[in-house]
């Protein structure tokens, strides 16, 4: 063990040290221990990887940075230029002031209270027994932390946007989440972009894409997007699958949609099974104009009363077979130009009273008739038709 009082290049320094306490024979194994007070003893050292191993100095060259050096903090409260910040960080190892160094352990008991200020920056690395660094830096009044729990980056920057202020802006990939909330929680977003990807479209072997379950039990689930005053500019809903299943039980339903322009729905498959039962459904559409156009095989069946009620006109075009069967009491009541065109064969049956009921004349044109006025037919049918074609489209 040595006491020493020393002066080097930078000023005077006292010295406690303990070198080879482990009285190993191999200077590789000898282990060492000091404190020095004051200034640096040998400034050629200090913070240098080829640094003897039992100065330490090797050590202390994995930090010699802090991460405000460089952070963007123009506009800040008490801005610091970055010149002057890297410029004080320069003299960190060789500034002086309390160095202390120990091969072995080093364990703080406190009894009591512990309170400790600094006036500087704060900089912890943890090794860990190994060679990957993990810790934090609390410099220019903000903490950052790295390691192998928190993989990606992490920046701290000043903007002048929203009248100046902080920004965390933050890359991260954790491993498995699970997380478990009991009690109350609330997320507000605000900012010019959320967005959120599950899955790639491209998906590699160790990033595959998950399965996705979703269950919710509630008192009550409200949600709203958008509203009066202020609506969404747009939005896009789209899905693809190759089987999609919705079923939905409940003791009432209400859905309203209030639109003050074109609604315009298209559906392309190759069946189209469509089953309603009901003690009593009914239709109200309220349009000028009603066009309904289908490509394929129709199938619908109605168990249970129906009323469809359409003031304006109405269009049905179908293209393919189409079987209407319906089981009870049916009411159409058209009040304005109907035009069926079916061009397919067409299979019809009702089994229960059927009303129809016509404002104006009805014309029913059998194959006899239309042998006794061909010519006159032809042009009656080819006249509503232009006339038709011009009104629907």
């Amino acid at each position: 063990m040595s006491q020493a009082e020393g002066r080097s290049a930078s000023g005077k320094y006292l010295l406690l040290e303990v070198p080879n306490w482990s009285d190993a024979a191999n200077e590789s194994e000898q282990m060492s221990t000091y404190l020095r007070l004051g200034a640096v003893k040998d400034p050629s050292i200090a913070a240098s990887p080829l640094a003897p191993r039992a100065s330490g100095e090797d050590l202390a060259a994995r930090v010699t940075t802090f991460i405000d050096d460089e952070r963007a903090r123009d506009g800040c409260p008490d801005f610091i230029p970055v010149a002057d910040r890297k410029a004080e960080t320069a003299k960190l190892h060789t500034k002086g002031g309390w160095r202390d160094h120990s091969d072995g352990n080093r364990i703080t008991t406190t009894r009591g209270d512990k309170v400790e200020v600094i006036q500087g920056n704060y900089r912890m690395l943890v090794l860990g027994r190994q060679e990957h660094d993990s810790g934090w830096d609390v410099s220019g009044g903000h903490v950052s932390e790295a390691g192998i729990t928190f993989e990606g980056s992490s920046e701290i920057r000043w903007v002048q946007s929203y009248d100046g202020t902080w920004r965390v802006i933050e890359e991260s990939v954790k491993g498995d989440v699970i997380t478990t909330f009991h009690g109350d929680t609330r997320d507000t977003y605000y900012g010019r972009l959320k967005e959120s990807t599950t899955g790639s479209e491209s998906p590699a072997n160790l990033k595959e894409n998950p399965r996705i379950l979703d269950r919710t039990w509630a008192e009550e689930i409200a949600s709203y997007t958008g509203s009066a005053a202020r609506p969404v500019p747009s939005i896009s809903d789209e899905t693809w699958a190759d089987r999609i299943t919705s079923k939905t039980t409940a003791a009432t339903m209400s859905d309203t949609t209030t639109c003050s322009g074109a609604i315009t729905s298209s559906t392309t498959a190759g069946t189209i099974t469509d089953t309603t039962t009901a003690g009593m459904m009914t239709s109200t559409t309220v349009c000028p104009i009603i066009l309904d156009t289908t490509v394929g095989d129709t199938v619908s069946t109605i168990v249970g009363s129906e009323v469809e009620i359409v003031t304006g006109q109405t269009g049905e075009l179908t293209i393919g077979g189409e079987d209407s069967i319906t089981i009870g009491t049916v009411m159409d009541i058209t009040l304005a130009l109907m035009l069926d065109v079916c061009v397919a064969g067409k299979l019809e049956v009702s089994l229960g009273a059927a009303v129809k009921f016509n404002a104006e004349a009805e014309f029913d044109i059998t194959p006899k008739a239309v042998k006794q006025c061909v010519s006159k037919v032809e042009t009656l049918v080819t006249n509503a038709a232009v006339a038709a074609t011009h009104s629907f489209f």
